[in-house]
């Protein structure tokens, strides 16, 4: 239980929204897991912001782009800290635009907001690489939610996040992420002599690695590969007597 309690608070902290699916939209009902885990590549007292990647499941929604019409989805995860649960509404661009699949979307929570772009080559068994490039603005908060009784430190982190990702073929995916976090965070303290606050802007640099397991729908039959092996030919039918 306090595994669990620690584990709660320490997303509550800072929790990094992450894009949980690749630039290609798949069509019908799908679902997804994510974990991960953050380093600072400053510490204090240059920086004192600390980023944990999202924890949570969700659900998501979607129609596939085609060669002349956009692909659209939108979906939901629930995190371990409720407020910052996000909505994702992401559009694929149609399929004869580019040989890649690009697409742009946007992360909406209680706690931030994320535009992004997204590219990569997606093979048909769904496997391949792609990378998401997005703006985060996380809200202002108190620093470490809960833990720090000081609630009167505060931080605002303005940041890029570069990702790079891969998932895994078949209907039950995993990706594996490594995302960046370079920008500013604005943190608000109490002075040494306790006379007082002030706020100064620190740099924001650390890293984030983790998994996202998403299972899609099935696709329908006259989507699924034909078997392997050649297939005997049909004996032509009995002549009737005359």
């Amino acid at each position: 239980m306090k595994a669990c309690s620690a584990l709660v608070l320490a997303c509550a902290a800072a929790c990094a929204p992450i894009v949980t699916h690749g630039p290609r939209v798949q069509d019908g009902l799908s679902f997804h897991g994510t974990l991960g885990g953050g380093r600072r590549l400053c510490g204090p007292p240059e920086c004192d912001t600390e980023l944990t990647p999202q924890y949570g499941g969700g659900i998501r929604y979607g129609r596939a782009a085609t060669a002349t019409a956009a692909g659209m989805s939108a979906g939901l995860t629930v995190s371990t800290f409720i407020a910052s649960s996000e909505l994702d509404l992401y559009v694929q661009a149609p399929t004869a635009l580019s040989s890649l699949d690009v697409g742009a979307g946007v992360l909406l929570a209680g706690t931030h907001g994320m535009p992004y772009v997204q590219a990569g080559r997606m093979k048909a068994d769904g496997s391949g690489w792609y990378t998401t490039q997005g703006f985060a603005i996380l809200s202002r908060r108190n620093m470490d939610w809960g833990v720090d009784v000081d609630t009167e430190k505060k931080e605002q982190p303005r940041y890029w996040s570069p990702t790079i990702a891969y998932r895994a073929r078949g209907q039950y995916g995993m990706h594996v992420y490594a995302s960046g976090a370079f920008g500013t965070s604005s943190v608000t303290k109490r002075r040494a002599d306790g006379q007082g606050l002030y706020t100064e802007r620190q740099p924001l640099r650390a890293v984030m690695m983790g998994v996202v397991l998403d299972v899609q729908p099935a696709p329908p039959p006259s989507r699924l590969l034909p078997a392997r092996g050649a297939v005997p030919p049909v004996p032509p039918p009995p002549a009737q007597p005359r």
